[in-house]
């Protein structure tokens, strides 16, 4: 499958924006991977919490990929952060709701620094 630099795939880029269809023919018809890594370590699943339902359909797409995919909400980047974590950090409501209600996500979980999504959210709020 191909990749730009950074290694992600054009599933990254259709999660991110919120393209469920487009990601769904990906899988069906190209055979392309919903659990591929970027360089980071990056998940699909991480991409598509990046962004506001309001600005796409996020959620549909985390429940696709989650439900339909088995993508696993609790793989981490380099960083040690799950898709919560990305969620978080960019401050995507839909997305942390999204991502909780499927109770696959473990909110108390800590990335390599030693931070829970509810501390990023903390330090975020400080900043």
């Amino acid at each position: 499958m191909a990749t730009d630099k950074c290694k992600n795939t054009v599933l990254h880029r259709a999660a991110a924006n919120g393209s469920l269809n487009v990601m769904k023919y990906l899988i069906n018809h190209h055979h392309c991977d919903p659990m591929a890594t970027n360089n980071e370590g990056e998940t699909v699943l991480q991409y598509a919490a990046t962004l506001p339902a309001t600005y796409n359909n996020s959620p549909d797409v985390i429940k696709h990929l989650i439900n339909e995919c088995h993508c696993d909400p609790m793989a981490v980047d380099k960083r040690g952060w799950t898709p919560l974590h990305t969620a978080t950090d960019y401050g995507c409501s839909e997305a942390i709701e999204c991502l909780l209600s499927t109770g696959k996500c473990d909110p108390l979980a800590k990335d390599n620094k030693g931070r829970t999504p509810l501390q990023l959210a903390k330090n975020k709020k400080q900043r």
